[in-house]
């Protein structure tokens, strides 16, 4: 009984042994025809660069790759850490093509690179150039009404800047971003970045500058008329009369208060102190208010006649 087994499975041995190779061959290459693509963008690093050198001309900022294999083994990629790169170890300046190479430590088992796009890169390698450069502000709109931008000032004035030699040759300055000024009131001190735009520009320290926006507040000239001069520190027993009872002031005012300001925010006055006779007195119109930003310029008259009487002459 068991030869008799055993003769049926060594019957024609090499037609199953054959027939078993096919069968495996064929299992292979069908389950090769499951496998399928899948399509990720990765940035491109530049290893390696010379010291004292750096890449002057524009590279493309990713590179597309096409991975294939299982889907089961495909769904394993993460393409944030898969790394594409360009080696430029021993080279020195000048313009090159290279190779775009991949990382294939963070590429699961079963997994292949079918293409990368592009495949090379032209790399133009020029010597880093140093130099001091001026800074130049750049202030956009207008304080609000009432106030003028009068100046400004830079601290430092110059920066250190670095980049290619074929770049840097054509650069004198640089400019800070936008400072809008709409709602300064007064002089302010702001740190403000550079805005060195091209990216083979850099600064060689600090990207940030102190600004000094100097606010002036705009003043005005204003006439106001006022009929009431107060008579002051009059003696008990003389009454007054003040002959011709106003007078116009000439005022320097700041520009935001011009049209609210009116003679009631201000007092005419004479000074009666220590002027005891009766009779007619010509005394200097004194003003006062109590705004710290409105100034005399004038008073016309200067002075009115007062006319002291005693208590009985009424």
């Amino acid at each position: 009984m068991r030869f008799n087994i055993l003769k049926k499975i060594t019957y024609n041995w090499h037609i199953k042994l054959i027939s078993l190779v096919l069968a495996s061959i064929l299992w292979v290459y069908v389950d090769s025809l499951r496998q399928t693509d899948r399509f990720i963008s990765v940035p491109v690093e530049i290893k390696n660069i010379p010291a004292g050198y750096m890449v002057s001309n524009n590279l493309p900022s990713a590179v597309k790759i096409i991975m294939r294999g299982k889907e089961s083994r495909l769904a394993l990629l993460d393409e944030n850490y898969v790394r594409a790169y360009v080696d430029l170890e021993n080279s020195a300046g000048g313009d090159k093509r290279r190779t775009v190479r991949v990382d294939k430590n963070q590429i699961p088992q079963g997994v292949s690179i079918k293409e990368i796009s592009p495949r090379f890169i032209d790399i133009t390698v020029e010597k880093v150039e140093k130099k001091y450069v001026r800074v130049i502000p750049v202030i956009t709109h207008e304080p609000p009404d009432g106030y003028i931008f009068e100046d400004v000032q830079i601290e430092p004035e110059s920066v250190l800047i670095k980049g290619p030699e074929s770049l840097m040759k054509n650069i004198d300055s640089v400019y800070t971003k936008d400072i809008n000024i709409n709602n300064l009131t007064e002089t302010t001190v702001k740190e403000v970045e550079l805005d060195i735009r091209d990216g083979k520009i850099l600064p060689e320290n600090d990207s940030v500058v102190n600004v000094k926006i100097i606010i002036r507040e705009q003043y005005v000239v204003k006439k106001v008329t006022k009929n009431e001069i107060i008579p002051l520190n009059l003696t008990e027993n003389l009454t007054t009369e003040i002959l011709g009872g106003s007078a116009t002031v000439l005022l320097r005012l700041p520009k935001r208060i011009e049209k609210e300001f009116s003679a009631d925010q201000f007092i005419l006055y004479v000074d009666l102190e220590g002027i005891n006779e009766p009779g007619v007195h010509t005394l200097p119109i004194v003003f006062e208010t109590h705004r710290r930003d409105v100034f005399l310029i004038k008073i016309e008259p200067e002075a009115v006649d007062v006319e002291l009487k005693t208590a009985t002459q009424m």
